[in-house]
């Protein structure tokens, strides 16, 4: 004779089985890919790396770190609109990719559309660098130097459309030269080929090209920002010198996701990840890299800061007359 249930206890059996089901497919139940859109080193994979150490030890699981450069990091982004949109495939970017370069470099996707962003986590400065050699050594002396030859000097860049090709044009809006603008393909190239003499200056954050100052190896003319840096306080600000302009110039990073992520996961990895970035030991970590870490006040306002670099870096290259 077969045993019979009662009803209530057969809905009670079933509720348990799909609340069992629901919990062992939470986000996250397995790895998690971080892509970055730079190459292993650069200014964006640094602190992804501290961060993906972090939250691998909160989440329980690995977080394997996947580089992904080229086309202004239009293929970093992409990747991660390809990847099903569970929480398992993050981007840890810089505000040039979403921000800046798409003005100049259109990109196969709407940045201010097709991308959730989730928290800002660090900001950083930059610093003109030169060779070692190079005759000026500070603003004025570049002037004077750019100015003798008004068509001969060029300056790098990690991408078009990033702030150092931002900066290089404006330089020579304000100069009134015509420096030549030369991309590579990320900033350490951009740095060799500034040390190789391909270049004349490279407007570079200070997380990659200070330790290159301090070794001797470049040699700094300003840096961005209203105080100077720590790391190089004998290098004075552009302000300072007379170029009051580039005094908010600087980079801002962050994670960010599809907008097809269940809002639940965003929830969860925005707050493990305001846990993360108030952490003392992270701070830390982050802050040896010459970087300043943020503390994420919430998705919204990440989302509205990238939306007013967007649309003011919009402006800046409508004035500068920049081409895509």
């Amino acid at each position: 004779m077969k045993a019979s249930f009662p009803l209530s206890l057969r809905i009670a059996l079933g509720a348990l089985v799909l609340a069992s089901s629901s919990l062992a497919h939470a986000w996250p139940d397995r790895a998690v890919k971080l892509i970055v859109p730079s190459a292993a080193g650069g200014v964006i994979d640094v602190p992804a790396r501290i961060y993906a150490n972090f939250l691998s030890k909160e989440i329980g699981q690995p977080v394997v770190v996947e580089n992904k450069t080229g086309a202004g990091g239009s293929i970093a982004v992409q990747a991660m609109l390809n990847a099903p949109a569970d929480g398992h495939t993050i981007l840890y970017t810089g505000s040039s990719v979403l921000a800046e370069i798409p003005h100049t470099m259109k990109p196969p996707y709407d940045p201010m559309r097709d991308i959730k962003p989730v928290a800002s986590l660090a900001k950083y400065g930059l610093v003109l660098v030169v060779s070692p050699d190079y005759p000026a050594s500070d603003m004025a002396g570049l002037a004077k130097q750019l100015k003798a030859e008004p068509e001969s000097g060029s300056f790098a860049s990690p991408s078009p459309g990033t702030l150092s090709h931002f900066g290089g044009e404006m330089l020579n809006r304000r100069l009134g030269v015509s420096m030549q603008h030369v991309p590579y393909p990320g900033a350490p190239p951009a740095l060799v080929a500034l040390m190789s003499k391909q270049v004349t200056m490279y407007i570079d954050s200070l997380v990659t090209s200070a330790p290159f100052v301090r070794a001797g190896k470049l040699k700094a003319l300003a840096v961005s920002g209203t105080s100077r840096f720590p790391g190089l306080p004998q290098v004075p600000t552009f302000a300072e010198q007379g170029y009051p302009e580039f005094n908010n110039f600087g980079g801002e990073l962050g994670i960010v996701v599809s907008p097809k992520m269940p809002a639940a996961d965003v929830d969860k990895l925005y707050a493990v990840t305001r846990k993360i970035a108030g952490m003392p030991e992270y701070r830390d970590q982050v802050t040896r890299q010459g970087f300043e870490p943020v503390t994420p006040s919430s998705p919204q306002e990440f989302a509205q800061n990238v939306q007013s670099r967007y649309t003011n870096f919009g402006e800046l290259i409508r004035t500068m007359n920049l081409k895509p």
